[in-house]
């Protein structure tokens, strides 16, 4: 059933689910979720507190809700980006180019999202199971070179959150943002054993290719 469709209760209630989440999304990404309120959400949203009750249970039901919603978002278009490719080097020069642009172009959901993860630098957690995977097919196809699976997965990540963290800080990131997401890529790349001539054509291929995705 289409949005136009939906009986008029329906589409109100969408619409006012969505201006919470929209509204926690700004807060989460300025300040955090720990310090922020219920009412300071329903307040930045517009919508009466037991407004909000009526869809999520609490704020830390929200919380999960935009952290899945972002997660699937973007892991949706590293698995798309990524289709029929096997070259362990070039897959995780696409997973980073997108999560790079998505923190481009998406600032607030994308910082929203850097906030709320848990355990976001742990290699074990389900969410860096697609990371995790391209380390290991890298290491075993001798394509990367590291000390072990789980260590170069923690500085990959590593190496991820802080760009997605510096490119989604509008005040503070570089004026040329693409440019310096394709060097991030590279030093990523350099750190996982590949020469820095290469490190440096992948990183700019795969950033290339997101901003030319972008084009309308």
């Amino acid at each position: 059933m289409s949005t136009a469709t939906q009986p008029r209760t329906l589409r109100k209630r969408e619409r006012t689910r969505g201006e919470l989440v929209a509204a926690a999304e700004r807060l989460v990404a300025a300040r955090g979720l720990d310090a922020l309120s219920i009412d300071e959400i329903t307040e930045e949203a517009d919508v009466a507190k037991g407004t909000f009750y009526t869809h999520f249970e609490d704020k830390d039901d929200l919380a999960a809700e935009i952290a899945r919603s972002i997660r699937l978002e973007l892991e949706h278009k590293i698995t798309a980006t990524n289709e029929g490719v096997t070259d362990a080097a070039i897959r995780m020069a696409n997973g980073l180019s997108s999560l790079c642009t998505f923190a481009i172009t998406q600032p607030v959901r994308a910082r929203a999202l850097l906030r709320l993860i848990p355990g976001g630098v742990d290699p074990d957690t389900p969410i860096n199971a697609g990371i995790r995977g391209d380390v290991a097919m890298g290491a075993k196809s001798k394509r990367f070179t590291v000390a072990s699976v789980t260590a170069a997965t923690v500085a990959t990540l590593g190496i991820a959150m802080s760009a997605g963290m510096r490119l989604s800080d509008q005040t503070r990131r570089a004026p040329e943002p693409f440019a310096f997401a394709a060097e991030v890529i590279a030093t990523a790349l350099t750190a996982l054993g590949l020469k820095q001539a290469e490190a440096l054509r992948l990183a700019k291929t795969a950033m290339d290719s997101r901003k030319k995705e972008l084009a309308p």
